[in-house]
């Protein structure tokens, strides 16, 4: 849960005589993106020198995209922020952190692809049940997880088509 992750990393902020300037939490978003407003918020600060490490709980945390894991750390190296694991420990000022952490990267992606496919798989067996996945289309409603036809809607969508029909 967000709240252990929260404070795991407090209390190892904390086992180094250091303090927690700022929690940003994105809960909710994927971290296949970049495009999460606490993400950007961690960003800005760090630009503006608001402190001197970022502490994640686990790589896959900050990014589930190697891509965008090391241009945020390239980001970060540049401003001399430290980018800190609280569960993998390595050294990114040696040869073997920096593999170490693209090794975290690859798989965090790995893992995020393989997540997936996973639900993919699990959402079309489902439609081939005849279970539909979401909203259903302007025009039905669901019944028992099936399609079954909106019939207020259905005579929007037949006048529609009708209009559509005539005009062609």
């Amino acid at each position: 849960s967000l709240s252990e992750q929260q404070k795991k990393c407090t209390y190892y902020i904390k086992a180094k005589d250091a303090e927690v300037v700022e929690t940003y939490e994105d809960g909710g978003k994927g971290g296949e993106t970049k495009e999460r407003p606490a993400l950007k918020q961690l960003l800005e600060d760090a630009k503006s020198g608001k402190f001197d490490s970022v502490v994640v709980y686990k790589i896959d945390r900050l990014s589930r995209s190697l891509k965008n894991l090391l241009e945020m750390q390239d980001y970060l190296n540049k401003l001399n922020v430290e980018l800190v694991s609280v569960t993998e420990p390595y050294d990114t000022s040696t040869s073997q952190g920096r593999l170490f952490v693209n090794m975290l990267g690859s798989f965090a992606e790995f893992e995020r692809e393989q997540i997936k496919d996973r639900i993919n798989m699990g959402q079309l067996a489902s439609m081939k049940k005849g279970h539909w996945k979401g909203r259903p289309p302007y025009g039905y409603a669901l019944k028992d997880r099936k399609l079954v036809i909106n019939k207020k809607e259905a005579i929007v969508v037949k006048k529609i088509f009708k209009l559509f029909a005539d005009n062609c």
